[in-house]
């Protein structure tokens, strides 16, 4: 009888034990789950999501390039549809996106003057001076924070700002497409208005930087501005296309 009792409680030990390994429970002390905190996870979600529009942005791009690349090598022509006219347009759209044409739109203007006083413009101390002034430094960074917070085109005292503009100090002037201007400083930038005037207005910007130095800076909101196409010319000396083989 008691064989009998050693069999059946070796039987049922085992149907459990089968249990548990079918449940995939394991049964060691030393394996521990990770699980993923509600930050953790949140972020992983946005990178996704970043991820997914990057993609679907790539992917519009490319039928959009294919799509014209199949219509110029058809040579298909008619009436409303002339392959010439599409030339002539991507041409021109172009020359806006790299600053050959004159452009407007919403935006802002930013004035600058350095920091002296009006009634004894005189300051002594030379790394006071120094520090109220505003340089060529500043200006360059100025430029790439309005182009990361979304301008689309920039214009200091008339002169468009081209990828290939210098911001060089000469003397009490500071030069631009080889011409040379003097403070105040006018600075247009097309754009969301919003968007440009919160960012540059933040604790973190490097307006209120250039504000904490005593610099007078005051920024407009404008409902159309105004930018003037760059009248001098793109000389490119060393630079080849590569073609695909």
């Amino acid at each position: 009888m008691r064989l009998n009792e050693g069999k059946i409680f070796i039987f049922i030990a085992a149907i459990i034990v089968g249990i548990l390994v079918s449940f995939n429970i394991d049964l060691s002390k030393d394996n521990k789950k990770e699980y993923v905190s509600t930050k953790e996870y949140q972020e992983m979600y946005n990178k996704r999501n970043k991820l997914y529009r990057e993609v679907s942005d790539v992917r519009e791009d490319y039928y959009n390039n294919y799509k014209k690349l199949n219509f110029f090598k058809s040579g298909y022509v008619d009436e409303g549809n002339n392959i010439v006219d599409n030339i002539v347009d991507e041409l021109e759209n172009n020359k806006t996106l790299l600053g050959y044409n004159k452009v407007e739109g919403i935006g802002i203007e930013i004035t600058i003057r350095d920091g002296f006083d009006e009634i004894n413009p005189d300051i002594e101390d030379p790394l006071l001076r120094y520090m109220r002034t505003f340089h060529n430094t500043d200006l360059i960074q100025l430029i790439n924070e309005l182009k990361i917070f979304g301008a689309e085109a920039i214009s200091i005292n008339g002169q468009r700002v081209m990828t290939n503009s210098e911001v060089y100090c000469s003397s009490a002037f500071i030069s631009i497409n080889g011409v040379k201007l003097p403070s105040p400083f006018h600075i247009e930038a097309i754009g969301n208005t919003e968007s440009l005037v919160n960012n540059l207005k933040s604790n973190d910007s490097y307006v209120k930087r250039l504000q904490g130095r005593g610099i007078n800076i005051v920024i407009e909101e404008k409902d159309v501005i105004v930018i003037s196409s760059y009248i001098g010319d793109l000389k490119v000396n060393f630079l080849t296309n590569i073609k695909n083989k």
